[in-house]
């Protein structure tokens, strides 16, 4: 905002006459500017000064139609302080001052610098261009325009973020045009992932004008922004212009004449309409340049001369950091005894080489797996017999003690060395370094039912089922370049979807134990999890839903991005085999759904036989609320009890009237997206008509887990949920069903109509 100069004849005797007919002068020229911008070009040149001038969009009129290249206005006094002179003769441009503030939000200080409205301002100032001045140079401020190709980094993260604070979270996923789609319902934003960087953060910013323009009303279920028009349109590209602009990214944007949506019959005052659009679109846009302005000012380019700094606002709360970040590396493994490796790289060629007379080839390709992959993987066999490896491999000079330590052989009942692998499809598998540490064996279909239908290797010096992941070694570059992680159960699942979608999912299996945490800790070594997320494609029955409920638990230490794959009954092996690839892709890709709602619906499945109860859901709805509260990140429960004020909230009175709670939509915007979002699907599942309802239980199990003593285990439920934020996607929910007519009664009994979010 300009630092302006009031008129010397301020305080003389019918100061207030005057000033209101000075007042009501320039309210005329204003709408007289705005009823000459008729084409597109008028209206992108006065979106390019308010990106340069960072004014109201009022001011930016009354300048830009004096000065149409004005970068930087002063005050006279202002300008002095600066050690600059307006020059002889220059006539000051006329601006509204006085606007009065908005209070702070739930954000505090930042949003104290919001003005009102020109309509409510109190005089009229003076302000001078750097044009019309000489004097010292002095520094650009942090919100002028970057040259084209300075994008400062960390821009998309951090307008991610600003959505998530916004309780959106963004997805890069196929299904929206090019400049993205709001889900408004789910509260989910898709950008397309073709898009170049400067594409993608022009959508995302399109979507943001969405979202903070039009987000002011409740949209009926389904709406998206999906094909904008109008004025909507408009707005929405007009703020993605500005913020583009005002961080160098050069994107060409043809936009429509204003009479298209203004109208050109002068009844319809199209002058008020687009001042009107122009104030709201400049609102938003310095709403997206205070918050970056003040996160990216370590990544902006170096000042250059030509004006002051602003001062940036102090924020109250931080942007998180990946969940990645908080975690402790794994030790580095110690290096494997040569002798070890040695045996079973001569191991996996001995299997190799005894593949193809074997059973394997046909039967893996009856599951989709074909001759490329078996090499690829270095898929193989063991042969039936019961020394058949340990007298290969004795032939070529290993000792029978480096056999058994490298976990290939046992001894028997009879104290004879036999092999541990008999009549097995082998896979080796692979540690962080990428030497063998072991196999895992499958054995013959139809194979007797005592015969272990999946055997691992030992545990040996080499070969900890807990600290490995089948695949990992083979998808290193893909998930460098990008790729999602997919946790599986088993070793044919994990090549399953390798091969349905190698650029953009990578299957990995533990080895035969649940996934552990130091599992996930090296999988985090290997991707960059913040951005790439990970789905959990575990069985459709209880003991796979189980497991995921219990990876939830270990994955979001490294990740805020969890997704779980709705598989419908079969796995991704059973997938590739029954269905093809292009099946179990459109799977990965399209048919997910939070891992958070897994462990939800986990938690509400015992209720399902109490719904019928009359206190049924309330009690249900309760007890869920509570699992979502110890879901949260430890600085959204510090945010909701300040909010609170530590106190727990009431829905209805003693007379059992709906009780007001004011502090629901600062507490609503706290909650990450994946935790609104679950908020929201547990009331719609349950049968209550106002998720506040959720939402109040919510709070309150933060408030009373603050004053109990938390365990060790609790407190790790707290930790890191989710960063950066979560990815929500629409699927098939599993779940229990609802008393149809429920949710009517139980709001009249139990709900709180005036207090929605």
């Amino acid at each position: 905002m300009a630092q302006t100069s009031t008129p010397a004849h301020a305080g003389r005797p019918g100061q207030d006459e005057d000033r209101e007919q000075r007042l009501a002068a320039l309210r005329i020229r204003l709408h007289e500017t705005a009823g000459q911008i008729g084409s597109a070009e008028d209206w992108t040149r006065y979106l390019r000064a308010a990106a340069r001038l960072g004014e109201t969009w009022a001011n930016v009129l009354l300048i830009s139609s004096r000065i149409p290249d004005a970068t930087l206005v002063r005050g006279y006094e202002a300008w002095r302080a600066a050690g600059r002179q307006v020059n002889r003769d220059e006539k000051g441009i006329e601006i509204f001052s006085g606007m009065r503030r908005k209070e702070p939000d739930r954000h505090g200080a930042e949003e104290a610098g919001q003005v009102h409205s020109w309509r409510d301002a109190r005089r009229v100032a003076y302000v001078w261009d750097l044009s019309q001045t000489t004097g010292q140079p002095v520094p650009l401020p942090p919100a002028f325009p970057a040259q084209a190709g300075e994008a400062p980094p960390g821009l998309w993260d951090c307008l991610c973020w600003l959505a998530r604070r916004e309780g959106f979270a963004v997805e890069r996923e196929d299904g929206s045009p090019g400049d993205g789609t709001t889900f408004w319902a789910a509260r989910r934003i898709r950008i397309p992932p073709g898009l170049s960087s400067g594409q993608a953060i022009w959508a995302l910013a399109h979507q943001l004008g969405h979202v903070l323009v039009h987000n002011t009303i409740a949209h009926p279920p389904g709406t998206t922004t999906s094909g904008c028009h109008g004025i909507h349109k408009a707005e929405a590209d007009s703020v993605a212009f500005i913020t583009c602009a005002r961080y160098g990214i050069r994107v060409e944007h043809a936009f429509a004449s204003p009479r298209t949506w203004a109208g050109t019959d002068p009844r319809a005052q199209p002058a008020a309409a687009i001042l009107t659009a122009g104030e709201r679109i400049t609102m938003a846009a310095a709403r997206i340049s205070r918050l970056l302005n003040h996160y990216l000012a370590d990544n902006r380019p170096a000042a250059r001369p030509t004006a002051e700094p602003s001062t940036t606002a102090r924020h109250h709360e931080r942007p998180p950091q990946p969940a990645a970040a908080q975690v402790t590396a794994p030790l580095p493994a110690p290096e494997p005894d040569p002798r070890i490796t040695g045996v079973l790289d001569d191991a996996m060629r001995f299997y190799d080489g005894q593949l193809a007379g074997s059973w394997v080839p046909a039967y893996l390709a009856e599951r989709g797996i074909g001759n490329a992959t078996l090499r690829h993987w270095h898929i193989g066999y063991a042969p039936g017999g019961w020394t058949a490896l340990t007298d290969h491999l004795r032939a070529l000079g290993h000792d029978d003690a480096a056999i058994q330590a490298a976990g290939l052989a046992r001894l028997s009942s009879r104290g004879k060395l036999i092999d541990h692998f008999r009549d097995r499809v082998m896979l080796p598998v692979h540690d962080e370094r990428g030497n063998i540490a072991g196999f895992l064996g499958r054995a013959r279909p139809g194979a007797d039912p005592e015969v272990p239908k999946y055997l691992n290797s030992p545990e040996t010096s080499s070969y900890h089922k807990g600290s490995l992941l089948f695949g990992l070694h083979q998808a290193r570059d893909l998930l460098a370049g990008g790729a999602t992680p997919v946790i599986v159960e088993g070793p044919f699942d994990a090549i399953a979807v390798t091969l349905a979608d190698p650029r953009h999912h990578v299957g990995l299996a533990p080895c035969g134990t649940a996934l552990t945490s130091k599992q996930a800790a090296i999988l985090a070594q290997s991707a960059d999890l913040g951005s790439t997320g990970i789905l959990v494609a575990f069985d459709d029955d209880p003991a796979g839903r189980k497991a995921a409920v219990r990876a939830y638990d270990v994955l979001r230490t490294v990740s805020g991005r969890l997704q779980s794959a709705v598989l419908s009954g079969k796995d991704p092996a059973e997938i590739l085999q029954t269905e093809g690839p292009a099946a179990l892709r459109t799977i990965l890709r399209d048919q997910v759904q939070p891992l958070s709602a897994v462990v939800i619906d986990a938690h509400l499945a015992p209720w399902e036989r109490r719904l019928l109860d009359p206190e049924g859901p309330l009690l249900a709805m309760r007890s869920t609320a509570a699992v979502i509260a110890r879901l949260l990140p430890a600085e959204s429960a510090v945010a909701i009890r300040q909010i609170t004020g530590n106190r727990e909230l009431a829905t209805i009175d003693e007379q059992m009237r709906p009780v007001a709670n004011p502090e629901l939509p600062r507490i609503a915007h706290v909650l990450p997206a994946d935790a609104a979002y679950q908020t929201m699907r547990v009331a719609e599942r349950l049968g209550f008509t106002d998720y506040s309802d959720v939402l109040v239980e919510v709070a309150n199990a933060v408030i009373r887990d603050a004053v109990r003593p938390v365990s060790p285990a609790a407190r790790l439920a707290k930790s890191g949920f989710p960063h950066p934020p979560a990815t929500i996607h629409h699927g098939y929910q599993h779940g229990i069903s609802r008393p149809s007519s429920y949710g009517s009664r139980q709001t009249q009994a139990h709900g709180s109509p005036g207090s929605r979010w």
